[in-house]
């Protein structure tokens, strides 16, 4: 079975998504959908010593109903060099600061001029440091269209894809038809997330922050920290 997942490609995925990303053989970065201010697409959450804060890449004005493919970096400000700062700042203590910091500097330090590039820049070095295997192909290389389900169908079997990986089958939403990917061929896993208590720098524990928290503390282990945060049963449908 190859497994599929998709999901935008968010700013420093917190470990859920990260967990998601890591259990599938591919992960295709979902970038021909529209950006939004509102969720995670260009900001994370990381964990400093006065609580939780909150990290934005800035990006020029986005027109309305803009692609996440189409949003760029703003290049004319330091905000790289802000953020390297703020992270050397806050994490400079944690057990593998040392180890991981100037792999996320590199990231931070290449020209990238758009926003995806830049978020699958860093999502790709922390699998390759965490040693996860997982291939990532963007969605805008592929053909696709149609509504999501037709998408979502198209995307998973683009990329060799029997299974797809979910976040999203059994809640509350409901923009995918899970019959019409079973009657396309495709089983369906649902990842059952439980978020791990680790070992932070400060007290107390601060929960659903950007996973680069996790890897500053725990290094590679992070990558067994991950997998066991998760279950991924096959869906009853």
């Amino acid at each position: 079975m190859v497994g599929v997942c998709l999901h935008q490609p968010n700013f420093m995925p917190w470990t859920k998504l990260m967990a998601k990303i890591a259990a599938s053989d591919v992960y295709v970065v979902y970038d021909s959908v529209q950006f939004t201010r509102t969720e995670y697409h260009n900001r994370q959450r990381i964990r400093a010593s006065s609580g939780p804060m909150l990290l934005s890449v800035p990006v020029r004005n986005a027109k309305h109903r803009q692609r996440l493919c189409e949003v760029r970096l703003v290049e004319d400000s330091d905000w790289r060099g802000y953020h390297l700062r703020i992270l050397e700042q806050e994490y400079r203590r944690s057990p593998f600061f040392g180890e991981v910091f100037p792999l996320v500097a590199q990231v931070y330090q290449r020209p990238h001029r758009m926003l995806v590039d830049f978020n699958i820049d860093l999502v790709a070095t922390l699998c390759e440091y965490l040693e996860c295997r997982t291939k990532i192909v963007k969605a805008t290389d592929l053909s696709h269209d149609g509504d999501n389900t037709d998408r979502l169908i198209q995307l998973t079997i683009a990329v060799g894809g029997d299974e797809h990986i979910t976040s999203t089958w059994g809640t509350d939403r409901k923009y995918i038809e899970w019959g019409r990917v079973a009657d396309a061929g495709l089983k369906v896993r649902t990842h059952e997330f439980t978020h791990p208590v680790y070992r932070q720098q400060f007290d107390p524990f601060v929960p659903y922050l950007g996973v680069l928290d996790l890897v500053f503390a725990q290094g590679r282990a992070a990558a067994e920290t991950i997998a066991r945060s998760s279950d991924f049963p096959y869906a009853p449908i």
